[in-house]
């Protein structure tokens, strides 16, 4: 199973609002308890205790063409391989009626995988199926260090799970393929820095720093072989595995502008370092190995805007732009990753003093994603997510 180099890149929107704007401008502060999810410095500016609440889903459209193949791995293009996945978060902000400290909590999943291609198409040897999950509980303090400048720390406890499956060619080309699967899970702790600037009442800047998560999954990896008349035919054996990924640390810089009482602006730009991912990690009792990735730093960069209609509604779009973070010759089918472009429109809307709602919907654009392996090759001629969002806060 030396193909088992998933890995992911982080989300970008949690379900709040400015999710409807592609995330542009969230590490500077969004006015309400899911503040805290983008940058822990941001409760600071929040008075009275918020609690926010979001629902939604993430609905994919994978498909892939294949330009070349050999007789063996067939012409399967592997269907319609994403697989849909809800959506959540949720955080908190107490207020403790002080000029300088603030803290709160927050739980959202911070990265994500979930494919499902058919089990006879032209890449199966390379994966079959995947799912990865990476989520997260936060308890966050703040402290207003002057007037403008606040800084801010968040404790991450996370649980990562990986299922990795993937077929085995056999010696008799006649047979059924033989099957392999790899599952594991860990949890562990990291942490995010943050900063808030406040220039002036209309201009604040955001500065955030990931630390990097690195799980170790200690599971199984399991071999099946179907029976039929070959040596080892009807053969099962599961064995202890353990393997690491890395998912990167990086960091954002966000600017919000508002440029009157209707308007404003909002810019991120950030770094994350994929290129530390390195070489994958995968061992069971006796053996080890190391699976190259060769990936590489990713730069993000979005940029949206905001209109106050009245009293109640709010408008919000947006756009954003990451970075590709592998070439299409080390490219893998377990995660068809290239840049990534999203396109974001949202809503929000105040029903009383202390209660708003709002959603938002975007589409991700995640690229042709070639992949030029040795023996089959070609690109998605599909390849994004819908993601929508309802959101709730209050002020208690």
């Amino acid at each position: 199973a030396g193909s088992a180099s998933a890995g992911g890149l982080w989300l970008n929107e949690y379900g709040d609002c400015s999710g409807g704007r592609a995330g542009a401008g969230a590490e500077a502060g969004t006015d309400d308890a899911a503040s805290i999810m983008h940058n822990p410095a941001s409760s600071t500016r929040i008075k009275d205790n918020r609690l926010f609440a979001s629902a939604g889903a993430l609905i994919p459209d994978i498909k892939f063409d294949v330009d070349y193949t050999t007789p063996r791995l067939g012409t399967g293009n592997g269907g319609d391989a994403g697989k849909s996945a809800p959506a959540g978060s949720a955080a908190y902000v107490h207020d403790f009626h002080s000029d300088r400290w603030s803290a709160g909590v927050y739980f959202l999943g911070l990265a994500g995988a979930g494919l499902d291609y058919d089990n006879d198409w032209a890449g199966r040897y390379q994966g079959t199926k995947v799912d990865l999950l990476l989520a997260s509980i936060v308890p966050t303090l703040a402290y207003r260090v002057s007037d403008r400048l606040s800084l801010g720390i968040g404790v991450q406890y996370w649980y990562s799970k990986l299922n990795v499956h993937l077929n085995v060619p056999r010696l008799d080309q006649t047979r059924e393929d033989a099957r392999a699967s790899i599952n594991g899970d860990d949890s562990g702790f990291s942490f995010k820095l943050g900063s808030i600037y406040e220039l002036t009442d209309r201009t604040r800047f955001g500065l955030i720093y990931q630390s990097e998560i690195k799980p170790k999954y200690d599971g199984d990896l399991k071999l099946v072989i179907p029976g039929g008349g070959e040596l080892f035919s009807g053969f099962e054996e599961s064995v202890s595995v353990k393997s690491e990924l890395a998912f990167a640390e990086y960091i954002r810089f966000a600017m919000h502008h508002d440029l009157d009482e209707q308007w404003g602006v909002n810019l991120s730009i950030g770094w994350e370092n994929w290129s530390q991912l390195g070489d994958v990690p995968l061992a069971t009792e006796n053996r080890g190995a190391a699976i190259p990735t060769k990936w590489r730093d990713t730069y993000h960069y979005a940029w949206g805007v905001e209109y106050q209609l009245d009293k109640r509604w709010a408008f919000t779009s947006g756009v954003s732009y990451d970075t590709n973070p592998v070439d299409k010759e080390d490219r893998n089918a377990q995660l068809p990753v290239d840049r990534q472009i999203r396109y974001a429109f949202g809503t929000r809307y105040a029903m009383s003093d202390t209660l708003s709602v709002g959603g938002y919907v975007d589409y991700t654009d995640l690229g042709k994603a070639r992949i030029a392996a040795q023996n089959f090759g070609g690109e998605y001629q599909n390849n994004g997510v819908l993601g929508l969002s309802a959101f709730v806060n209050w002020t208690l």
